[in-house]
């Protein structure tokens, strides 16, 4: 009994040593602007490389850093960036948009949810879920290939040029008419382009600098998502994301 107690005590002690160490490799990048190597990043936390290594990876691999294949220079990804964004500017924009995305759940009963960009992903921000048992399911935080997906064309189709590029470029499936007219209808929609039998319509949400910083987005199984009712939601969602816009400084340029 004894000899388990220590086992169990000494095993205890290494994941709180292994989660010291993991926090410093964050801690790193708090106060740093740029990226970092894992020679960088081994030096400054004072371990050996093969232990950086792998708390470098596991990282990575959680999303919590990633990694730029060409400077091979590790920054904080979207999972950490989630964390921060819920505790920043997006509180304010999560406590605006809840009612909302109540709203559109309780007249529709359609997972209803709101996505901001972060480099190649968009993060789910807040989302309300449908009561349906076949539903939309995304964890708050969750990340998704910014190029898939209604939510995230929205955003690439009101990113900068360079941005819209950048990202067309990596992905290779977003074409520049399609933003275009994205960005002329006012909306996104998508069939069967995340999921098979997904359905998934989404719209801006600007701020006081006339900025797209959020899709508002309805999703669920397409069978339930006929022309009557998708034409319903469009009319709805704009309307919201016009009074979220409006709640947060935008005003449309005449």
């Amino acid at each position: 009994m004894k000899d388990k107690f220590h086992s169990e005590s000494n095993r205890e002690g290494s994941l709180l040593k292994s989660l010291e160490k993991s926090l410093d490799v964050l801690d790193l990048f708090v106060e740093c602007n740029g990226g970092m190597t894992l020679k960088e990043i081994a030096a400054k936390t004072e371990l050996n490389t093969s232990t950086a290594f792998r708390i470098v990876n596991t990282l990575e691999r959680r999303h919590y850093l990633t990694r730029n294949e060409d400077s091979k220079q590790y920054r904080l990804g979207a999972r950490a960036l989630a964390l921060g964004y819920s505790s920043h500017w997006t509180e304010n924009l999560v406590t605006l948009a809840k009612p909302y995305l109540r709203r559109l759940q309780q007249e529709f009963n359609e997972t209803a949810s709101m996505y901001i960009a972060e480099g190649d992903c968009r993060i789910c921000l807040d989302h309300v879920e449908s009561t349906h048992s076949l539903r939309r399911v995304i964890p708050i935080g969750e990340s998704l290939p910014i190029y898939k997906g209604a939510a995230g064309k929205v955003l690439v189709a009101w990113a900068g040029a360079d941005e819209q590029k950048r990202i067309s470029d990596a992905c290779g499936n977003l074409t520049e008419s399609e933003l275009t007219m994205i960005r002329h209808n006012g909306y996104a929609v998508t069939q069967d382009e995340s999921e098979n039998g997904l359905f998934a319509l989404a719209v801006p949400i600007f701020n006081f600098e006339n900025q797209v910083v959020a899709s508002l987005t309805i999703a669920g199984p397409s069978m339930r998502f006929y022309d009557s009712v998708r034409q319903k939601m469009l009319f709805t969602m704009s309307q919201y994301a016009c009074e979220i816009s409006y709640a947060l400084g935008y005003r449309k340029k005449e």
